[in-house]
């Protein structure tokens, strides 16, 4: 009886270590390979039939449709890992016809590293016993010898 139980925890617990996969953003179809268009023939309406909405339009020139897709994996309680990413950009002329279709994979990306600064602030920093004990002995605002609805000198 012991040992079922043993087995049946041990299984149990490698299940945990099962990666999960997780797929976000544009997902071809069965039988798509890659996103394609035409320069010179295909136009907004046309990729907008055939992918649908775009995953993001351009901030700075809206000219431009991008279809992101990217897998990640998960394992435990461990960060998630990029597998593979791949941003498909169709840029439009002015009259909305495709110019040119730009593939970016993974590979493509950069790595940009956040900065974290913070602003000192004004005053002295207390540590956690000063927190904690600050106010033993102090009487709040409404007791004492004033503040009880007296005026002072009646």
């Amino acid at each position: 009886m012991i040992r079922v139980v043993l087995i049946v925890a041990a299984v149990l617990s490698l299940q945990a270590c099962v990666s999960v996969r997780q797929n976000h953003g544009y997902v071809l179809e069965r039988d798509q390979t890659k996103l394609t268009a035409e320069a010179g023939l295909d136009s907004k309406e046309s990729v907008l039939a055939k992918y649908g909405e775009p995953s993001m339009i351009g901030t700075f020139n809206r000219n431009v449709w991008y279809y992101l897709n990217s897998t990640d994996t998960t394992r435990a309680f461990f960060h998630s890992k990029t597998q593979r990413r791949t941003v498909i950009a169709f840029r439009f002329d002015e009259e909305g016809v495709v110019s040119s279709v730009d593939d970016f994979a993974l590979a493509d990306g950069e790595a940009i590293k956040l900065v974290s600064r913070s602003t000192p602030t004004r005053g002295k920093e207390l540590n956690f016993w000063e927190q904690l004990l600050g106010n033993v002995g102090q009487l709040p605002a409404g007791l004492g010898g004033q503040g009880q609805g007296r005026v002072p000198g009646q």
